[in-house]
Order: structure tokens, then sequence, then C-alpha cells
């Protein structure tokens, strides 16, 4: 006779094969690839039911474990004034250090791709810092940071779908993946909500307009069994200019890039044009005088032996291009999306199914200033060439001029306007400021769907399991209006079929273009000529991930005299692709000033096998002096990828609370282990500027090229940590809480490009390595190309400590509530293979040494960062403060290496306050206390037979009431004071800005109001 089965058992049944299942089906899954990550359920105040917390996968009961964790809830996020971007909210933490990918002031890339933005903790690049949405890893985006790394965009997640942020401070290798060097971050949507809620918001700057506003819809519905939560959402923000504040409008540096052009001529060619011969069968420069109509004889020309517009400390002659007088500081950006998650429980919390999708897009618009062509002939970019006043004779250029040959000018070109009768090429540099603006128009899709499986509970009661199928991408549509280099050519030769009426490509006009103007003066006949070089630029790129992953844990695997052994272990599988698509114009180095780009498309595979443990050695029912309790945590975790590179990296931890439960000590010790982003190994091609010196010649504005390397190997990391939190309960009044985590993080093998003055000097010595290389203009007196590709081999080093102090006091009053979270950094060093350590805490990212790893537009490692909130709740009113403090910190304008003398400025430390208040209206109908059983109101006994109470008439709401019920008002001010960001000039004055535009914004006070509507 069969016994009957319950159905809780059958569940149980279904259960353990389906996650058995799921173990064999990942491995028949892999045969396709993805990226590490790994779940954790929702996180909930602590009531003594064992809970998942980040950084690790068995749940327990204790707040506080040995991992060193941040928690930002949604009450802190909307109190924070900067809850209106998730990467606004994140740049503001303590933690958050340089070299993140800014919002403003990066349409040029230098800080990476305009239109994306990421976080950075505690200094290092943006792929140090793993970035999770609900414990899970998603595509990262299609582009690449200054350094080469991998980041995911923050610029797709809205805000105000986020319910609350979890951060972990220390490397998570064992849990998430190998490469959380630097920390976590997890974003966690809102799940299981109920009901529906309304936020509108507007904020603006008091001087021009750089408003922004805010709509999002959170609704929710279900019962014990079944939920379903969405969000729909949309953001706006109106682009802010250089030129609209006093600080920016000119900065230290002006670009040699200028209109008028600096023509590099033959000396010889000048002179016998009735200029002025410096230099003898050599070269010179000359420039066209300011405000000339393109028609001035040779002899007003200009003349130097270095550029004539640019730099005076560098020895020009006269100022060079403000391009912040065109430039935007905020690009216009719109977002627009949804998200929506389920969860339906089959057998109980026994099995569960849940799901979510996101969608997500995001356009950017920003403007650069006109063209730059950076030099004429540089082997990275497009070739540009003037022709000459007439025909070469025969063919054959004069001494010391460029070619025909060396152009690919056609052998008929001429140029009536050219007053010399050479062809002008070589190191020339032209800003082509009657073209307008340069247009950046970003625009990127973010899509997302999960579905899996969950459940706990399972046999003895503490045994559980999660995992899920996960895809995500990013695809990033880029496009530059710029001028094409073939058509510029084109116009610029008179002898072009495009000026003969009887070809079919006449576009209307036999007059060639002018190049010899000053933009302030605009020349009519160049003017039917612009349209026809105008060209749209336009690349498409795709990041994909895919990724399996389960996760079985128990919370008593076996019992100790202290307690059950906690154990988790799981799998994980991952896909990752990148698809660069970029347009028929930058493949063909027809976009001026724009490097080479070539097609990619790539992936890989990644299989993880992870385990840890928690095992209890002292619990405080024992009440052992000085050992009131102590766990350990320990860890490992496999990683193997397609290209038969693998690693097995371990963590340990430790938590001991020696007298109570009011302190608590706690350590973490782990390695860690990075494979080369799909960017740093394929593509695509990194185009910047940096400072140089050749042979006394120092130049800002020299063109890098940062070439991919499918050689490259992993990096090796170690973190530590170790502090505590201590919460005394001998205060009289209030509840305090102490905090004090030390860490320390080594990255060895670190993917790095050396700066471009290493290379030069390594050019001069003829020793340059596998891939460098120093390009020279005709003269060889100025480096016109330093191209270098990344390697390994270097060294990063940080460490410092985290400070945390909260206190809450509830009195008649109402309840005051601080907190304060600073980071100090006590060592920043990183050394490239073969150089001396830097130490750079304290300094700008922007330094000579550090070529352009770290972005250039003003960052620095601030040794202090935090920022500190006094709360003030009373019945309905909640008013609130937040204090931001930036350190100061060095940047080096002059160096002996350059300019034969030393000297420093220090970027003074800035204090930003910011206030919001608060007014919630909650009308509750009044309520007549009923009559308790046996006692009157006044709490008399009754004596005899109770009597019924009478009837009550229904109470009616006013209408008023009805709409405002449930709604909370909010009006701010961010930089209450209207501080402005600090001066900064940069190498050799080269600061575009005149502040450190990455770190800093420049809106000034800004308010904003928020209105919040539940249903």
């Amino acid at each position: 006779m069969n016994a009957p089965i319950k159905p809780a058992g059958a569940c149980a049944n279904i259960v353990a094969t389906l996650a058995f299942s799921l173990i064999f089906e990942s491995d028949a899954f892999a045969q396709e690839p993805a990226a590490p990550g790994t779940v954790e359920a929702e996180r909930v105040t602590v009531t003594g039911e064992s809970v998942i917390v980040t950084g690790s996968l068995i749940p327990t009961s204790e707040v506080v474990g040995p991992n060193p964790i941040d928690t930002l809830d949604r009450d802190l996020i909307n109190k924070s004034g900067q809850g209106t971007t998730t990467e606004q909210l994140l740049k503001s933490l303590s933690i958050a250090s340089a070299n993140s990918i800014p919002v403003q002031n990066n349409a040029l890339a230098a800080g990476g791709p305009p239109g994306a933005a990421s976080v950075s903790l505690r200094g290092f690049d943006p792929g140090a810092t793993l970035v999770l949405i609900d414990g899970r890893r998603v595509a990262p985006y299609p582009g690449t940071s200054p350094g080469g790394a991998a980041f995911f965009d923050l610029n797709t997640i809205p805000a105000a779908a986020v319910q609350s942020i979890e951060i972990q401070k220390d490397g998570a290798s064992t849990t998430y993946g190998a490469d959380a060097v630097a920390g976590v971050i997890n974003l966690k949507l809102y799940k299981d909500y109920r009901g529906a809620q309304v936020t509108l918001y507007y904020g603006n700057t008091l001087d021009k307009d750089a408003g922004e506003y805010a709509g999002d819809i959170l609704f929710g519905t279900g019962d014990d069994k079944t939920s379903i939560t969405g969000d729909i959402f949309f953001y706006h923000r109106n682009s802010m200019f250089n030129r609209d504040r006093g600080n920016s409008n000119r900065p230290p540096f002006s670009s040699n890039i200028s209109s008028p052009y600096n023509l590099q001529l033959s000396s010889d060619v000048a002179a016998a044009a009735g200029g002025t011969n410096l230099s003898p069968g050599g070269f010179e420069f000359a420039s066209p005088p300011n405000f000339t109509n393109g028609l001035v004889p040779a002899s007003d020309y200009l003349y130097n032996f270095r550029f004539v517009r640019g730099n005076r400390v560098f020895g020009d002659l006269l100022p060079g291009f403000n391009f912040n007088a065109f430039a935007g500081s905020f690009p216009t950006e719109e977002r627009w999306g949804g998200y929506t998650a389920f969860e339906d429980k089959i057998c109980d919390d026994q099995f569960r199914i849940f799901g979510d999708f996101y969608y997500a897009r995001v356009k950017a618009h920003d403007e650069l200033a006109p063209p730059a062509t950076g030099p004429f002939e540089a082997p990275g970019l497009g070739v540009i060439a003037i022709p000459p006043n007439r025909p070469l004779s025969g063919g054959v250029a004069p001494p010391n001029t460029p070619t025909i040959a060396e152009t690919g000018m056609p052998p008929d070109a001429f140029n009536p306007f050219n007053p010399f009768e050479q062809i002008i090429s070589g190191d020339t540099n032209a800003r082509l400021a009657d073209f307008g603006n340069r247009l950046v128009e970003e625009e990127n899709i973010a899509e997302l769907f999960t579905v899996g499986v969950k459940g706990d509970k399972l046999f003895n009661g503490s045994w559980g399991y999660d995992g899920a199928f996960r895809y995500s991408q990013i695809q990033d549509t880029s496009e530059l209006r710029n001028v094409s280099v073939s058509r510029f050519n084109r116009i610029l030769n008179a002898a072009d079929s495009i000026f003969n009426p009887t070809k079919p490509d006449f576009i209307g006009t036999t007059i060639p273009y002018n190049p010899f103007g000053d933009f302030r003066v605009p020349i009519a006949t160049n003017q039917p000529l612009i349209d026809f070089a105008i060209i749209h630029a336009r690349d498409l790129n795709t990041s994909k991930l895919a990724t399996l992953d389960l996760n079985i844990y128990t919370t008593d695997l076996f019992d100790l005299p202290a307690g059950g052994v906690g154990l988790a272990f799981g799998g994980l599988f991952i896909r990752e692709s990148l698809t660069e698509n970029p347009d028929d114009e930058n493949r063909n180095k027809d976009s001026v000033g724009t490097s080479q780009e070539f097609p990619v498309k790539v992936g890989r595979k990644e299989y993880a096998l992870y385990a840890e443990t928690l095992i209890p050695i002292f619990s405080p029912k024992w009440k052992i002096p000085f050992f009131y309790s102590l766990e350990f945590a320990a860890g490992g975790r496999f990683e193997a990828f397609n290209n038969d590179t693998n690693s097995l990296v371990p963590k340990v931890g430790v938590r001991w609370q020696p007298f109570d439960e009011q302190l608590t000590l706690r350590s973490t010790w782990g390695e860690g282990f990075v494979e080369p982003s799909l960017t740093e190994l394929y593509g695509p091609v990194i185009f910047g500027f940096d400072a140089t010196s050749f042979m006394g010649d120092r130049n800002p504005e020299t063109v890098t090229l940062t070439n991919p390397n499918p050689h490259l190997g992993p990096e090796r990391s170690r973190n530590w940590t170790g502090g505590f939190v201590y919460t005394p309960k001998w205060i009289p009044a209030g509840t305090l809480t102490l905090t004090i985590d030390f860490w320390d993080i080594e990255r060895t093998g670190v993917v790095m490009t050396d700066s471009p003055q290493s290379v030069i000097e390594r050019f001069l010595a003829g020793k340059l390595q596998p891939g460098e290389a120093v390009h020279l203009d005709p003269s060889g007196n100025f480096v016109s190309e330093v191209v270098s590709p990344f390697i390994n081999g270097g060294r990063q080093s940080a460490r410092g400590v985290d400070l945390g102090i909260e206190y809450q006091l509830k009195t008649r009053f109402g309840t005051f509530t601080s907190l304060t979270r600073v980071t100090y950094l006590d060592q920043f060093v990183f050394q490239f293979k073969g150089d001396r350590a830097w130490q750079v805490a304290g300094r700008t990212n922007g330094d000579w040494w550090g070529g352009s790893d770290f972005g250039i537009g003003g960052d620095a490692w601030f040794k202090w960062k935090g920022l500190s909130t006094l709360d003030w709740t009373w019945h309905n009113f909640d008013l609130n403060a937040t204090v931001h403090i930036l350190d100061g910190f060095w940047e080096e304008i002059f160096a002996r290496k350059f300019d034969g003398f030393w000297k420093q400025h220090y970027v003074h430390p800035t204090w930003f306050t910011d206030a919001q208040l608060s007014y919630s209206l909650i009308f509750t109908p009044p309520v007549e206390p009923a009559p308790v059983a046996g006692y009157s109101k006044g709490q008399k006994e009754v004596v005899g037979k109770e009597k019924e109470a009478p009837p009550t008439v229904a109470y009616a709401m006013p209408c008023w009431k009805k709409i405002v019920n449930n709604s909370t008002v909010t009006v701010g001010v961010n930089n209450i004071f209207g501080e402005d960001p600090p001066k900064e000039f940069g190498f050799e004055f080269g600061s575009g800005l005149g502040y450190p535009g990455f770190a800093y914004d420049n809106l000034g006070r800004f308010w904003y109001v928020r209105l919040i509507k539940k249903f």
C-alpha cells in the first residue's frame, strides 16, 4: 500500500529535482559565452530571522557581518538631494573617488564615452568596481574608459526605481566574481510593491537655464502568493555651455588648433612670397592677421619658429582659439523607459518563480567647438592638404615642402587664395570654425530580462536555493556632425570637378574654399561649400551579456557547540560579446580630427564555481569573557575562460564580539583576478590629446593613439579590510553608532598605457617597445602623434580608512538624526612597468606622468572626501541639510623635464551645502474609540447588561483632502551658498575649463521642487 503524498513533501521533491536539474542543464547551456554574477535575496530589517545580505550567499540574523557594507535606503536617497539620477547620487558618496566617467564636460570623450557615466570606488579605474542589478551582472557599456576598462552605464538606471543601494567596500572575489577588486555596488529595484506612487520633479539654476524635470510612476499589486511591480520613468535635462559661467568662459589654455590657421611653411617659400625667412632651408609657421578677409598678401602674415597662435608660455605669438566660447558643459539629456518584476509562489516559500524586464532609452546631445584638424599629416588621421597658388610645375614640390605623393593631392590641384607656392600640410593645424560646432548625438538602448526560481525552508528548514537566467544588452548609436576630410580637400582644390559647370557633380559655384580667413569675418563665397563638406558619421556598437547561475545554501549543514555551520555553493556560466560597427567615414579616416576606427566582433565564455562557509566558534549563550561571539568565514572561487585562462581565488573573514553586541570587530582578506576587457584586447583605438616635451618643444595638444592588444594577460589583486562597529548602550539619550574600517588594496599586472612622454623618451633613446611609435612632423622638430598599446605590468595600490558616525535622538520636539561618512585616502601609488612608483594621494589625476589612463578633464585622488547630514523630523515636517566635503589637491603646472624648473599649485578644498524641506499631507478620518465590553469610556466598570453601540454615520473626507492625501511636497536647494568650483590651471596651463571639470559641475546654486503622491 502506497503512503499518501503530502503537498509539502511533493513540493520539496519537485524543488530538489528542479534544483539539481538546473545544475546539469547549466553545463549543457554552456555552449555559448557571458560575465560573472551571483544572486542575493532582498535585504530586510532583521527581526531574528536569517536573511541574505550583500557580500554573502549564506543567510544570517546578524546585522553586522565580516564584510563592510554601506546601505542607502529610499529615505536616504530622497533626502540626499542627489537622487534625481543614479550617477549623481553614487558619485557624491565618500568612497567614490577619481576616474569615474562624468556626464558633464565630456563631449570630447576625454573622460570616457560621451553620453555614458560610471562610478569608481577607491580611485581605481571604473572596471575595478562591479555594479550589479538585484545581485546579478548586466552588460557593460560597448565603449571604453580612458584606461580601457569595461564599465556599466549608470545613465540607464532611473533613480526613482531604485529601492535601496548596498555597497560592499571590500573585494567580493568569491561571491560575485574575482574581478570585484575595489568593491560592489548592488542596485536593488523595487519588488513586491503595493499600491501606486507618482513622482514629479523640476529643478533649475538661478543663472541661465540648465533645468531638469522628471516624472515616475511606481505601481504594484498582489497578494500573499503573487506580486507584480512596475515602474515607468521619464527624465530631461537642458544643456549648459561653458560660456554661461564667468569662471569657464575663457580657460587657462587656448588651443593652437585655431582660426586663422597655424600654417607650416618652407622658410624659403615664405620669403619668396614676401614673408619672413626665419630659418633658411628649414621650416617656420605663419598665420594670417586677426580679422583678415582671406585676401591679405604674405607680407602681412605673422611668422614664428613655432605656432603663431597658441600659448604664449610656449613661445607662441598670439593667444590660440578659445573653444569654451562654443563648447557645452552639460549635454541635453532625455531618458525614458520602464521596468516590471513578478514573483509567484508555486509551493509556498519552497518553490517560487520570479522574473523582471527592463527597458531604457537614453539620449544625449552635446556640442564641441568647431572641428579641430590636428596635424594635417598625422598617420592616425586623414591627410589634409591646401593646394599651392597654381599647379606645381611638372608635379614637383619645392624643397622642404609636402609632395603630391605624400599628401595624395591631384597633380593639377591649386587654390588661388594661397599666397604661397607650395602645398600646405605637415604640422599645420586648423580650426574649421565657419563650419559650425561639432554636434555629438548619443543614444543608448538598454534591455534586460531575468527569469528564475528560488526557495527556502527546504528539508530540515535550513536549506534554500536561487537560480536564474539573465540576458542584457546595451546598444549605443553614436553620431558626430563633423567635416569630411575628402570633401574638404575637394573644396580646397579649384581644379576639382565639383567646380566645373559641365560636370554632373557641379555644386553651383566655381569659386573654391578660401581657408585663409578669420571666422569672425565670414567669407561669402565659402558659405555654399560648407554643406557639401559636412558629414554625420554614425557608429553602432552593441554589448551583450547572458548569464545562467544557481546558488544553494544552508544555515545548518551540521552543528558545532557554538551553532550551525553555514554553507553556500553555486555555479555560473557567462557569455559576453562586443560588436563595433563604425561608419564608413570613420573606417576610412574621413572624419576631421578623429582617429581611424575598425570593425570589431568578439566574444568570450566564462565558467565559475564557488563556495563559502560560515563557522561559529564561540556563542553568546556561553557568556565567555572576551569571546562573547566569534565566527569565521571562508570561501573560494574558480573561474575558467575559453582562452585557456583560469584562476582560483580565496577569501577569509572574521567577526568578533569580545564583550557583547555593542562592539563588533571585523576583518576580511581576499585575492582577485581580472581578465582584460574586450575593448582592451580588441578595440577600438582610443584617441586623445596629452602634454609632451620633445627636444625643447612643449605641446599640450599632442595627438595620442592607444591601440588594443590581443596578447594581454590577466591582473592579480589583494584586498584587506579591518575595523569595528560600536553601538554603546551607556549613552544616556539617543542611539550612537561609530564605524571605522581600514582598507588596503594592491593590484599587479594591471593593464595600462604608458605616458606619451615616456614613449618619447624611449624613442629618443632608441628603445621603443613593441607597438610603440612616435611620428614627427616634416621638420623633425615637433611630435605630431604618439602611438602606444595597452600593456600588462602596471602596479596600483591604495590604502585608507572609512569613518562613520550616526546619532539619533528622539525628543518631544521631533527626531534629530546625524549621519556622517568620510573616507581618508592615505596612499595611492601607481607604477608603469619599468618606471618609478608615483604617490598621487592628494594630487590631480592629470599630471604628465599619468598619461591618458585616468582621463584628462579635472579630477583628483582626494585625501579627504565625505558628507554629513543633519535631519529633523517633527509630525509631518522633515528638514535636513547636507555638507559635501572635497579636500584640496596639488597639481603640477611646470616640470623640470619639460620646463627646466618645477612649480605646483594647490587647488583649494570646498564645502558645498544642500538643504531640503518636506511636508507630508496625510489625512485620516476621525476615529471614535470603540467601547471595550464591560467598561465605559471612562474605564469604569459597567454593571448590568452590555448596551449596543448606536450606529455611526460614515465619515466623508472632503474632495480636496482626497486629492492631496498621502502626498509629500519637497523644496530644496543644492549648493545653497552658490560656491564656485576651485580654480585649476592644469599641467602646462592645459586645463580646458579652469576648474576640475570631472569632479565638479559648474551649475552653481540649484533649486528644485518634488511631489510624491501615493495611492
